[in-house]
């Protein structure tokens, strides 16, 4: 039987890695007009999180070949530091594709954790670093005007879109909405705005203005935020009590 390592294992120490993990989220980082890298989110059963990079060579082929939610046993790769300046998981290492890096389909597993909202008041009492992305979940309480700051109105990076969300305790967080997902915000907020609707916020970054300042937002980081209305998750309805 194969022995599968917890994520937590890795190490660039050791090699010989074999993991069976779920694609969370899987997304292109354009290097040129003519070369991209894919960018994916993995977690093992037990709820840890992991990045790994497809590199340009590679990213073609698995372009097709990996969805996110399916579940696939890799073995035969690199475990490189997390250097990046924005990270998308806490964990201290990522993972690279190589030539002889194997990916196969795995049974779907039992898990643990994946959806690991971050409290209101971690955020507002700066407990959360601001260079790490982070989920949190709440309702929908208030969505502004949207707004296009490009020179060309036309241009879907410039549409900008603040709203607020409020959790079960009836904190609030300022959010920022940009480019497509302000749009597509936009677009579901004028078919459910008589609804107190709950929305997940994935992949969000946290911008202060100074450490320790109370003055701070939620924006969304592209390519890799996204949202789910909605979601099937135990909180949706703690918070629903309480907005109600």
């Amino acid at each position: 039987m194969v022995k599968h390592h917890h994520l937590y294992e890795l190490s660039p120490m050791v090699t010989g890695w074999t993991i069976c993990v779920m694609v969370l989220r899987i997304y292109k980082k354009i290097l040129n007009p003519n070369a991209f890298e894919l960018r994916l989110v993995l977690a093992d059963e037990w709820g840890t999180q992991i990045e790994a990079t497809i590199g340009p060579r590679f990213s073609a082929f698995y372009f097709d070949r990996i969805k996110e939610n399916q579940w696939k046993t890799i073995t035969t790769f690199l475990v490189r530091p997390n250097c990046e300046a924005i990270k998308t998981t806490p964990h201290q290492f990522r993972i690279l594709f190589m030539d002889h890096t194997i990916v196969t389909s795995s049974t779907p597993r039992e898990t643990g954790l994946l959806n690991k909202f971050t409290p209101f008041d971690y955020i507002v009492d700066d407990v959360v670093g601001n260079d790490t992305l982070v989920d949190v979940i709440g309702a929908l309480v208030n969505v502004g005007i949207m707004t296009n700051t490009a020179s060309n109105e036309n241009d879907m990076a410039g549409f900008k879109l603040p709203f607020t969300i409020m959790d079960k305790n009836k904190d609030t967080l300022v959010c920022e909405a940009y480019g497509e997902i302000a749009v597509d915000l936009e677009k579901r907020f004028r078919a459910f705005r008589k609804n107190n609707v709950v929305i997940a916020l994935a992949w969000w970054k946290i911008i202060r203005f100074y450490p320790g300042c109370n003055w701070f937002k939620i924006v969304s980081h592209a390519p890799i935020s996204t949202m789910y209305p909605e979601p099937d998750v135990e909180e949706v309805e703690e918070i629903k009590m309480v907005v109600d």
